[in-house]
């Protein structure tokens, strides 16, 4: 949680030095000057954040495939955040079978995950990224607690906290498509992020 706090604190940071750079640049403050346009107030729905993304994998005993919808508002020029709600699929091979080589047993999880997310443009559009989630996870694996062959059911919960950084590619109008890299710096018992390797994710966006 303090990794979160400290990469608000950064945004707000980057969203004030803007917006002294624009007040200087601008020639407010200066003798004369006079305000020639209102800014608007309140809700905008031209900063509404609407999209999320899609991914899948697939490796040597691996696969994956999720979709995780998004929901945001961009409260300064820079800085957005809103929620998301994801679900995401995991088939990992664990063991081959001593008798059979080109037979595997696979865990599964399905998880699902609420979320809060904010992002932050630092340069052009480059920009860093923070989400905390939670997820709910239903893991089935294939051995019993003695490792007698056996499907054993479970529910787990793990909470993730990710940062990381990515760039956004304008498509025209509003749409936006994104990449980013992100690391869950929690790591906890059942996190379904990778330890050694950060999570590659894109996707797409309207008015982000």
């Amino acid at each position: 949680m303090k990794n979160l706090i400290l990469l608000l604190v950064v945004c707000l940071g980057v969203q004030l030095a803007s917006a002294q750079e624009v007040y200087n640049s601008s020639g407010k403050g200066k003798p004369g000057f006079k305000k020639a346009t209102k800014k608007k107030k309140g809700y905008d729905p031209d900063n509404l954040i609407i999209g999320g993304g899609m991914n899948a994998a697939i490796g040597d005993g691996f696969a994956s495939a999720g979709i995780s919808p998004i929901v945001g508002y961009k409260f300064f020029k820079n800085f957005s955040a809103g929620v998301g709600f994801g679900y995401q699929y995991y088939k990992l091979a664990v063991a081959q079978d001593p008798i059979d080589p080109n037979k595997y047993y696979y865990e599964k999880e399905h998880v699902l995950y609420p979320s809060l997310w904010a992002k932050c443009f630092v340069y052009n559009n480059i920009f860093i990224t923070g989400a905390y989630e939670y997820d709910f996870i239903n893991l089935d694996y294939p051995f019993d607690k003695y490792g007698n062959y056996g499907s054993t059911k479970s529910k787990v919960t793990n909470p993730c906290l990710l940062l990381g950084a990515g760039m956004k590619f304008p498509m025209g109008g509003r749409v936006s498509f994104y990449g980013e890299l992100i690391y869950d710096v929690l790591q906890g018992q059942y996190s379904p992020y990778p330890k050694n390797s950060p999570d590659l994710r894109f996707g797409v966006m309207t008015g982000f």
